[in-house]
């Protein structure tokens, strides 16, 4: 188990510069040429100098111009009122949709993000996945590649950004954060036809006008999420390390995606 040095727990206001969290990262395993996937928590990972711009070239600088960078940039505020969680009052759903803006991958803000997002949407050459919901950020030699044809239907199925990752034999880093927030385990709900297919909507722009277009999709879910991380770190095939005041847990987004898939069918079958 990853345990902090006593350093760090003294000083809970740790300063952190950016060779600290590079050479961090390249002890944890990430090296040059890697595609990754990042969810982060920066918020708790003490006095980070330079803020998260210092973890984003940290990273860049680990994976080099050969690698690539994927960030989770999703926006479901863009959901049709009615699909919504927390539903806006019926009475407004109407004129919500009347006056709706559509997704436009320059401007757009990710709902509920950690700094970290928007601080990675701001560098040069980063690309954004065109989906209305589930977007993803991209920088790296197979940005491109991964941003492109993103399918607006099951928008984190095998045809999707993630979908490429795990083709291309990728890794997952979580920074800061619990499996709860790993969005890679979310490929394998679609692999298993477990969840039921439902419909959604979201506005987009065409032709200069705004069309709400329905969206075939499933509801993700993330309750089993923590349990799942906990079978792949008995299996061994988690590192785990801290990065100052943080935990930080990397693994193979294919062994992720497998063992979550037969998790999903065993837990499933058995309900």
């Amino acid at each position: 188990m990853a345990e902090r040095s006593a350093y760090f727990i003294e000083n809970e206001r740790t300063v952190i510069h950016k060779q600290d969290i590079k050479i961090q990262l390249e002890q944890l395993g990430i090296q040059k040429g890697m595609l990754l996937i990042v969810n982060a928590d920066t918020l708790h990972m003490g006095y980070l100098n330079g803020g998260c711009q210092a973890v984003i070239e940290a990273l860049m600088e680990c994976v080099g111009y050969e690698g690539t960078i994927v960030v989770p940039t999703f926006t479901p505020q863009y959901k049709d009122p009615a699909c919504q969680k927390d539903k806006p009052p019926r009475q407004q759903w109407q004129e919500i949709r009347k006056q709706a803006l559509p997704f436009d991958r320059k401007l757009s803000e990710p709902m509920g993000a950690d700094p970290f997002v928007y601080q990675f949407l701001r560098n040069d050459a980063v690309l954004r996945s065109n989906h209305p919901l589930y977007s993803f950020a991209a920088w790296g030699k197979y940005a491109k590649l991964i941003c492109d044809k993103h399918p607006l239907h099951f928008a984190l199925g095998k045809d999707s950004p993630l979908g490429k990752i795990y083709e291309m034999n990728g890794y997952c880093i979580l920074l800061g954060c619990e499996y709860e927030a790993c969005t890679m385990f979310h490929m394998a709900e679609y692999q298993e036809d477990i969840f039921p297919v439902k419909l959604v909507s979201a506005p987009i722009e065409s032709n200069h006008r705004i069309l709400w277009k329905d969206l075939l999709d499933i509801e993700q879910h993330n309750e089993n999420f923590s349990e799942i991380g906990e079978v792949m770190e008995d299996r061994k095939i988690v590192k785990t390390a801290y990065i100052a005041n943080s935990k930080c847990h990397f693994f193979s987004a294919r062994e992720a995606v497998n063992l979550a898939s037969t998790y999903f069918h065993m837990y499933y079958d058995e309900i």
